[in-house]
């Protein structure tokens, strides 16, 4: 059988054509999309790092500060959040986060079979290609928030108990115990997953790290901006002085006040949150009555290719509202 027999199987070839062409300018309007964007954080990155008087290595991988104290200079390296963390290491993160037991490559196959079982159940019972691609999709979003949800979780617990651990430490402090005493007794003290960091900074000691490069090294492999300015207060603190119980009391203050209102900007967020679940909610509540109530009314969009290029495109269109929706109740304070 010759190709042209073969693409004439298929269909159309001025028809497949077009659908070609279609999904080429889509994809390519895409992607233009994602340089401009892309472009634009760039530009804004670099006026920022202009306005800081930062130069393109000083806004990489950590930042160098030189700190003057009765007439003596003192240098400590701050680690940034551009720090070159693999990515199965970031995915460790977001599972200690989300305070999985379970192995993280089986969270991975986890979330490959239930996609798959998506696209196939739908495909079954449909024998739709363009059913089941969105059915992937619906299924990839669902478990990307759920993901996000426990993460969310993990990082308020987190809060919390950092909070706490502060307070034991400095009252450790004030008691007359060491730093790496008082270190030693949060972490003996503090649950999961706060425990642990500090349980990590005295072994790593113990095996002949300093305090500052496990400060670091904790604060790098941790996405928490609270942890990040608790490692580089207690550097700046040990190389130039002051009284570290009075410090941690006053950190514990900044993120406690940082912490309320966090939740009051959640409480003024909760009605465009729920109005994004009511509004992606919707037209799948919607398909499916109109589905059981009359088929024959919705079968143009399964037998026709208009029908398909709509349901694609709605798909598409709710996805990149639920991403502005998303994006409307981020407060950047």
């Amino acid at each position: 059988m010759s190709l042209m027999q073969r693409i004439s199987e298929l269909g159309d070839p001025r028809e497949l054509v077009s659908r070609a062409s279609a999904f080429l300018f889509v994809f390519l309007l895409w992607c233009a999309a994602i340089w401009g964007w892309w472009m634009w954080r760039a530009l804004r990155t670099r006026r920022l790092n202009t306005r800081l008087g930062l130069s393109e290595n000083e806004s990489g991988f950590a930042r160098e500060l030189r700190l003057w104290n009765e007439g003596e200079e003192f240098t400590t390296v701050v680690p940034t959040d551009a720090a070159k963390i693999s990515l199965q290491k970031r995915l460790e993160v977001w599972r200690s986060q989300a305070r999985f037991q379970t192995s993280l490559g089986s969270l991975i196959l986890a979330a490959i079979a239930i996609v798959c079982g998506s696209f196939l159940v739908v495909f079954v019972l449909t024998g739709s290609f363009l059913g089941g691609a969105g059915a992937v999709a619906l299924a990839m979003i669902l478990v990307s928030a759920y993901a996000r949800q426990q993460a969310q979780k993990g990082i308020t617990l987190f809060e919390t108990q950092f909070v706490d651990a502060l307070n034991l430490a400095a009252r450790s402090l004030r008691a007359g115990h060491p730093l790496t005493g008082a270190f030693q007794l949060t972490g003996e003290e503090i649950a999961e997953p706060v425990g642990t960091i500090f349980r990590e900074v005295c072994q790593q000691m113990d095996l002949g790290l300093s305090m500052e490069d496990a400060l670091r090294r904790a604060a790098q492999i941790r996405p928490s901006s609270d942890l990040k300015l608790f490692s580089t207060s207690v550097i700046i603190q040990l190389e130039s002085g002051g009284n570290l119980a009075d410090m941690m009391d006053r950190l514990t203050a900044v993120i406690r006040d940082r912490l309320r209102l966090n939740r009051h900007a959640r409480v003024l967020t909760a009605q465009t949150q729920l109005s994004k679940r009511i509004l992606l909610a919707l037209p799948f509540f919607l398909f499916m009555v109109l589905n059981l109530m009359n088929p024959g009314y919705m079968e143009p969009l399964y037998t026709t290719t208009e029908g398909r290029y709509l349901i694609g495109f709605g798909a598409m269109s709710l996805v990149f509202g639920m991403w502005i929706m998303n994006r409307m109740v981020v407060l950047k304070y």
